[in-house]
């Protein structure tokens, strides 16, 4: 979707990969955000602190995964103010972490307590993997640090129209069926499964099946991915 001779990572990008199912998963996880961050120029002490958060989901996905592949993703968030985010996916059974007295438990009580104190949000939503061949449902669980005061996110050209096909492709690669309904008005209208979603040059709305709406900038389409596919993702059957 973005030029070669792009930064390091600009919004709307997101940098994937797929962790080994064993105990090198969290130094994986590790290097990777360390050598991310030091390459976008953030402070030291910023990128201890999300070393250590990813460390920890990374080895909560390994210790209370199905034993597959997990999946790292990481992207730059712009709304309210500019932030880091860094998800670790499996496909584990039993239920999403919850919050219980402010910290994120996992599945089997085991607090996530480092990172909830770490970072400045975290939390975890049903999704559905972006590396596996075949399509999968499953849990990701994320965290967010706020970058530094000034600090300036690349955020490339975007239009309706590039939008849309990188949406297109993304859902579909999800196991999610999408499609470009038209342009009306220098909108773009985008049908995946029961939904419809507007993009404009600004941003990009729904409506969820529950009847909320669901709004995202331009920018911030990997959330905007995200919370999509969360809306039309049900648990896998036990």
């Amino acid at each position: 979707m973005l030029s070669e001779d792009r930064p390091v990572l600009q919004a709307g990008q997101a940098k994937v990969l797929v962790l080994p199912p064993d105990r090198s998963c969290a130094s994986v996880a590790r290097s990777t955000v360390s050598v991310l961050m030091g390459e976008l120029g953030l402070p030291d002490g910023l990128i201890d602190d999300a070393v250590v958060a990813v460390s920890e989901l990374a080895t909560n996905a390994l210790l209370y995964g199905d034993g597959t592949d997990a999946e790292l993703w990481v992207w730059l968030r712009t709304r309210h103010a500019p932030s880091l985010v860094l998800t670790v996916f499996d496909t584990g059974p039993g239920p999403l972490p919850h919050a219980v007295h402010g910290d994120l438990l996992d599945v089997h009580g085991k607090g996530l307590a480092i990172v909830a104190a770490l970072a400045e949000t975290c939390g975890a939503r049903l999704s559905r993997s972006r590396l596996r061949l075949v399509p999968a449902r499953g849990k990701a669980v994320w965290c967010a640090f706020p970058l530094p005061e000034g600090y300036a996110v690349s955020v490339p050209v975007l239009t309706p129209a590039r939008v849309t096909r990188w949406m297109v492709l993304e859902l579909c690669r999800r196991g999610l069926f999408a499609s470009h309904a038209g342009d009306i008005g220098g909108r773009s209208v985008l049908l995946v499964d029961e939904l419809r979603v507007e993009i404009t040059r600004t941003e990009l709305s729904w409506r969820n099946t529950n009847g909320t709406k669901g709004c995202h900038p331009l920018p911030d389409l990997q959330d905007a991915l995200e919370a999509i596919t969360k809306s039309l993702t049900t648990p896998e059957p036990p």
